[in-house]
């Protein structure tokens, strides 16, 4: 059924795109990037048009992101400047690096 492998086939690349710790993540150079009061941000994407909004620990990551980076340096970066512990950290960072990956926000690098 050709519905049946187009579902297998999207299902497979959403699994391999699944980002962990080891992930390596750089920045989509199609984002536009403004420092909005002193601590939030606002992104939009040239490509789909559309806007996204950052609280201080997400601006943080767009910065260190300024050079690709892997989830686990992040993590380690994050903890150091904020008040977060690690398991917490990992699980927010992980969640937030699938989603502005899903977004094209950012690119994960073969490793």
């Amino acid at each position: 059924m050709p519905g049946t492998i187009a579902f297998t086939i999207h299902l497979l690349i959403i699994i391999l795109m699944a980002v962990t710790t080891d992930t390596t993540l750089r920045r989509n150079d199609d984002i536009l990037y403004a420092p909005v009061g002193t601590e939030g941000a606002a992104m939009m994407s040239l490509t789909e048009g559309k806007y996204y909004g950052l609280n201080a620990v997400a601006v943080r990551i767009w910065e260190l992101l300024a050079h690709p980076m892997t989830v686990a340096q992040i993590c380690a970066q994050v903890c150091e400047e904020f008040e977060v512990d690690p398991r917490t950290c990992e699980a927010a960072v992980v969640k937030f690096a699938n989603e502005i990956l899903d977004h094209g926000i950012v690119d994960a690098l073969a490793g």
